[in-house]
Order: structure tokens, then C-alpha cells, then sequence
């Protein structure tokens, strides 16, 4: 599994990355100008933005746009990652376009928080 994200010294992500395969239509368009309308799957996501494979070539710094496929929600992203993994997929990690909206519906975690632990 991919592993975008770590460097020496820890985490620089804002929010902790939640292993997650939430469905998603993702609009775009190619090199050559023709425009793609794909779904699949997210493999992680964050406040900020997710992790998925796309068989679509895209360029760092492309605009996208995501549609939840449960919430029918869509939002515009940016491509922070775009890279070929070993097991021959292309992961592209993006960044949501404005930052501070609440796409997943769910809270997450400050990077190296410690999980709740449950009291009897």
C-alpha cells in the first residue's frame, strides 16, 4: 500500500488519514483536452482531502471534481500526488478546494493524537 504522505521527523499532514473506501465520481479532463467522468473508490481520506486510484493520466496542481456517491455532494480538489505504484495502479492524492468544508461528515483526529479509550 502506498504510504504518500511521511517524511523524516513525522507526520505533516493537518488532520489524521482514515483508511477508508468511500465511492466517488471523479470528473476531470486528460492531456489532450477530452474530459472523463470515473468512479471509483477512495483508499484513504482526511479533513482535507483523500487517496484513490485513477486510471486517468493527471497533472499536479489539476483541478478535479469529486462527487460522494452517497451524499451526492461534490466539491472541487486539487492534485497534490500523482504516482505509480508498484502493483501498476495510479494513486493520486488531492487536496479540497476550499479546505474548510465538512465533505466526509465526520470529525477527524490532529495527527499522533492517542485514540479514546473506552471505560467499563
Amino acid at each position: 500500500m502506498p504510504s504518500y504522505g511521511y517524511r523524516r521527523g513525522g507526520e505533516r499532514r493537518r488532520t489524521a488519514r482514515v483508511i477508508m473506501s468511500v465511492p466517488l465520481r471523479v470528473d476531470g479532463e486528460t492531456f489532450a483536452g477530452e474530459k472523463f467522468a470515473v468512479k471509483t473508490t477512495t483508499h484513504t481520506i482526511s479533513q482535507h482531502g483523500c487517496l484513490f486510484v485513477l486510471e486517468q493520466e493527471v497533472l499536479l496542481d489539476q483541478a478535479l471534481v469529486l462527487m460522494h456517491e452517497y451524499t451526492r455532494q461534490s466539491i472541487q480538489a486539487r492534485v497534490v500526488s500523482n504516482r505509480k505504484h508498484r502493483d501498476g495502479k495510479r494513486y493520486v492524492s488531492v487536496e479540497f478546494i476550499p479546505s474548510n468544508v465538512n465533505f466526509w461528515r465526520m470529525s477527524f483526529s490532529k495527527p499522533g493524537a492517542r485514540s479514546l479509550k473506552r471505560f467499563s
